[in-house]
């Protein structure tokens, strides 16, 4: 029982941060995206960065003209 509670909450996590990664992507720019989401610019950042932590990868080349996948 305790394990389905927590893998509840994990896979909600990481719902969480493919919505971001998806909004980003979308909307090419922190502030539209946070919006978008209901959220703090901040916040978003921090979300981008544990996806890319947790994957090892580098999914964003962020600018002054907002932020563009990587190839």
């Amino acid at each position: 029982m305790l394990m389905t509670g927590i893998s509840d909450r994990i896979i909600s996590m990481d719902l969480r941060l493919l919505r971001a990664f998806v909004t980003l992507a979308g909307c090419g720019h922190y502030h539209e995206a946070a919006s978008v989401l209901c959220i703090t610019q901040p916040a978003l950042t921090k979300q981008i960065k544990l996806l890319e932590n947790r994957l090892g990868l580098t999914l964003f080349v962020r600018g002054r003209h907002g932020a563009q996948l990587t190839a």
